[in-house]
């Protein structure tokens, strides 16, 4: 067997799994070392968006992943009173991205399902039951060394790139010596996780944060007969008895009996909001919370590493493949960290309004919520600058899929490529050095569709990504041949 693969990945979560279901579609060579020998039988994160939904289409397993999933018809924040002070509604209806802006999910059942589309792909080796233990790089590529569990003699994979997807504890990151900004949130919870045995009134289908300063306290229904409490760890907990089935079913008791439902787990977390610098060192990148972690409010925890692979997949592709330079790897962070930071101010800033655990603050809370009851919407975070000049909007934001005229949604039928939408006569005007430019990047050209999506952005045009993201627009065929000087190889790119 090669001890040789385009790609180590050190991580067979959401991130990692993910990332190889990406790379092994665009027909990379694929190693994965994981440490355990099996999947977390328990869930984890139960929440994902429309935006995630695209990424698993891209991959061939949103289908699949559906059965696992419960549309989320959003959240409501009440306060001791249980009077509503604030509100977060999500729509039953596809958005446009094409899916539900809102999904509940059971984690090991959609682990499950990555792996095993990972079996679609022969260039794919999982390796689990594998600790790292070095890695070493140089000009050629990047040297994974690991020992199966049971053995003590090392292995070695040789790649071009190694992508620590290790979690928030990551021995990647310790071992690139890479440092983590601290965003100022460190909350202990307990998250108790139930099998209904039986329908009980009063729970919602949705998500209730019951903002009380005596114990903030978080109710979620999840996929199938699960449903998630969390409780704010008080100043005096004990922790240990706090987790006892006991201490449990009396924080439980307000909504449930022990003959309602069965205790799956009971555990406490610290909320982290962390961001790493850097993310790259030469050969080897960090995604998912090895790179990133943050507070639970929004649920874009996973979200946001299944972005990352998003936007670092069709990159090493085009580097691997010698499409691009090296320094497109660049990219990654710069687009992918200043989305993240957003999303982790924005998870700060809405645990502060749930995690207020003093009476008087609770009260001007309440007062300054309480006069609508106010809606709170979805965050929408632009990438930084990198393939995209910071002034080009709206440049940096993902673009909507709609179904084109033939009944095919747009993701299907752009593939892994580069995009070009926009009027018919506008695509044909541009120069022959463009259209040049267009072939060498194999940018699909979609003509006279879209049109309510490009008059929303005020554009006659519009350049995407393979990450679906849009590259630039243009109203002209002047600004549309420089906009395509953004695309890799182009101009703007090589200056």
């Amino acid at each position: 067997m090669s001890n040789y693969s385009d790609v180590i990945i050190v991580g067979l979560g959401p991130t990692g799994a993910t990332l190889a279901n990406l790379l092994a579609t665009y027909g990379l060579s694929v190693t994965v070392l994981e440490a355990a020998q099996e999947t977390f039988a328990l869930p984890r994160a139960t929440h994902f968006d429309g935006e995630v939904m695209r990424v698993l289409q891209a991959i061939g397993l949103a289908e699949q992943t559906l059965p696992f999933t419960h549309v989320n018809p959003g959240m409501t924040f009440v306060n001791l009173n249980h009077e509503v002070i604030l509100s977060w509604p999500r729509p039953d209806t596809v958005g446009p991205h094409n899916w539900h802006p809102s999904y509940r999910f059971h984690q090991p059942a959609l682990e499950g399902v990555l792996r095993k589309g990972l079996e679609r792909f022969p260039q794919v080796r999982l390796r689990t039951g594998c600790e790292l233990i070095a890695l070493e790089q140089s000009e050629a590529g990047v040297q994974a060394h690991f020992v199966a569990r049971g053995l003590t003699t090392p292995e070695v994979i040789n790649g071009q790139y190694l992508i620590g997807c290790d979690g928030g504890r990551s021995p990647v990151r310790g071992m690139l010596e890479v440092p983590l900004e601290d965003l100022g949130s460190h909350e202990r919870w307990l998250v108790v996780d139930l099998i209904m045995e039986r329908e009980v009134e009063g729970l919602t289908e949705g998500t209730v944060q019951f903002c009380d300063p005596q114990r903030p306290t978080t109710y979620m229904r999840c996929v199938g007969k699960r449903r998630r409490w969390e409780f704010m760890v008080m100043p005096g907990d004990d922790i240990a008895a706090l987790t006892t089935p006991e201490s449990v079913w009396r924080l439980l008791a307000p909504w449930l009996t022990p003959d309602d439902a069965q205790i799956e787990r009971a555990v406490t977390y610290v909320f982290h909001g962390v961001i790493a610098h850097p993310w790259r060192r030469s050969r080897v990148l960090l995604a998912g919370d090895a790179a990133h972690q943050m507070p639970p409010f929004l649920g874009q925890g996973l979200c946001a590493g299944i972005r990352d692979a998003s936007n670092l997949a069709w990159k090493l592709d085009w580097v691997i493949k010698g499409r691009a330079s090296a320094e497109l790897l660049d990219s990654y962070e710069q687009e992918r960290s200043a989305h993240v930071r957003a999303t982790i101010e924005h998870a700060i800033e809405v645990g502060g309004i749930i995690q207020t655990i003093d009476p008087e603050q609770a009260r001007e809370r309440d007062v300054k919520l309480g006069q609508g009851p106010q809606k709170m919407s979805s965050l929408v975070p632009r990438l930084g600058a990198g393939l995209h000049s910071a002034a080009d909007l709206p440049a940096g934001f993902i673009f909507a899929q709609p179904i084109l005229k033939s009944g095919v949604p747009l993701d299907e039928f752009i593939g892994s490529n580069f995009a070009v939408i926009g009027a018919h006569d506008l695509l044909d005007s541009v120069s022959s050095a463009t259209k040049a430019l267009w072939d060498i990047n194999g940018v699909v050209r979609v003509p006279d569709e879209a049109q309510q999506y490009l008059d929303e952005l005020n554009a006659r045009a519009v350049v995407i990504r393979p990450d679906r993201y849009i590259l630039a627009v243009a109203n002209s065929t002047e600004a549309l041949d420089h906009v395509s000087t953004y695309l890799p190889g182009g101009d703007r790119n090589e200056q």
